[in-house]
């Protein structure tokens, strides 16, 4: 069957050129550029590729259909049991990764590390780093991780912890000089809930988005608590915590760190935003 003439009677639908390039490369295994040589499409591989389609067309997200995801110029696995990577996220991976180039002696710690997309990016920018915990409360998430963590080869480096936050090491003794974590928490108020995409609504764990109480910063001010905890068991010179947050939450957050003294700072994603903070401990 020619490509053009399965692409356009989807097209004539509703569906995107890109998710249809991208569907079509994920079935055959080939590059961008080997899609573009191509005008035949094999029998073999056409109803496939119909059926995929047809997810598509039911809100199915793209990247669990073709179980791939890119994220900081990486490629990694993903399916329902975890978040898609956002590419807002990349602005606390940059900062991040930003902040690890001036340290040495590291412990990288990411929290509800989901496909692990965070720590394994900034391992792959960052080599002076010593030790990395992946820690996520859910098993499955962690299954996902440990997909990801053995295709970039970073089983050496990446440990993961199944952990309710920072419950399970909070009593640990680290001989590091530098602890760095990443966090990007549910963080979407029960009230936006009608606003996201149908999609996301449907699809995507909503634990991973969704903190079901008046106080959507909660979850960080309990991380932010133990992470006091932590410092005051151990001799860190530094402690540095980079968090993600929605677009309306920054008054809240700084009304609240500033009650506790807290040196932070924050950074804009690709749409002037204020999505990361910088907390220095």
């Amino acid at each position: 069957m020619k490509k053009i003439e399965l692409k356009n009677y989807w097209l004539n639908i509703w569906l995107k050129t890109s998710q249809l390039d991208s569907i079509i490369q994920s079935e055959l295994n080939i590059s961008k550029s080997g899609l573009f040589l191509i005008e035949e499409i094999n029998e073999e591989y056409v109803d496939n590729i119909k059926n995929k389609f047809n997810i598509l067309k039911n809100w199915e997200p793209l990247e669990y259909i073709i179980k791939k995801a890119e994220f900081y110029n990486l490629d990694f696995y993903v399916d329902n049991r975890v978040l898609i990577p956002r590419n807002d996220t990349e602005i606390m991976v940059e900062t991040a990764i930003k902040q690890i180039d001036i340290l040495n002696d590291i412990l990288l710690i990411d929290i509800w590390t989901w496909s692990s997309c965070i720590p394994i990016s900034i391992n792959k920018n960052c080599k002076n780093i010593d030790e990395t915990f992946a820690i996520d409360i859910s098993i499955d998430a962690l299954e996902v991780s440990k997909i990801n963590i053995k295709n970039h080869n970073l089983e050496w480096k990446i440990s993961q912890i199944n952990s309710d936050l920072l419950n399970s090491i909070i009593e640990n003794k680290f001989i590091n000089k530098n602890l760095i974590i990443t966090a990007n928490l549910p963080y979407i108020k029960n009230d936006d809930f009608d606003n996201m995409s149908k999609e996301t609504i449907i699809y995507e764990p909503n634990i991973a988005l969704f903190w079901w109480v008046d106080t959507w910063f909660e979850l960080y001010e309990k991380l932010i608590k133990q992470i006091i905890t932590l410092k005051n068991n151990n001799n860190f010179e530094n402690i540095i915590l980079f968090i993600e947050i929605w677009f309306d939450q920054e008054d809240y957050s700084k009304k609240y760190l500033n009650n506790l003294n807290l040196k932070f700072e924050y950074f804009k994603d690709n749409n002037q935003i204020n999505r990361c903070i910088k907390i220095v401990f």
